[in-house]
């Protein structure tokens, strides 16, 4: 398997440095994770497209986006949004997997009528064995 690359867009710092490690324990070949507090700022991550290209080589874009909803300036759903028009225009392609405290149904629902969004993890509520399994059934059904 090549490695794969993951940008993680969570405004708690905690939740970054514990996915990260998470990530890092299914030994899945990682080579760059990459890391955004917020959806704005994930935004200009994906606009600035050909200095990544450059700077980042087969590490961008990233294969996964972990996006969390509840967000100060831009919430997960609102980055979505316009997300969609970047990839369009730029032809990006990650998959996206909701990574959210929130286990409301509309959350679950409204997050997975985006056709990037391929799983949803309710954070606390998972482990190991199922980060890999939502990680290798989303790369191959995409």
């Amino acid at each position: 398997m090549n490695p794969i690359s993951i940008l993680i867009v969570d405004d708690s710092e905690d939740d970054r440095y514990i996915l990260t490690r998470q990530l890092k324990d299914t030994h899945i070949p990682i080579s760059h994770i990459f890391e955004c507090s917020e959806g704005a700022s994930a935004l200009n991550f994906f606009s600035d497209h050909a200095k990544n290209v450059v700077c980042y080589s087969t590490s961008y874009p990233p294969t996964f986006v972990f996006l969390d909803i509840n967000m100060p300036l831009m919430d997960g759903f609102e980055f979505l949004e316009e997300f969609k028009k970047i990839q369009a225009e730029k032809g990006l392609a990650p998959i996206v997997i909701m990574f959210s405290s929130s286990d409301k149904k509309e959350d679950v629902d409204r997050a997975t009528s985006f056709s990037c969004v391929k799983a949803y993890l309710v954070k606390g509520k998972y482990d190991l064995e199922q980060l890999k399994n939502v990680m290798s059934i989303s790369r191959n059904s995409n």
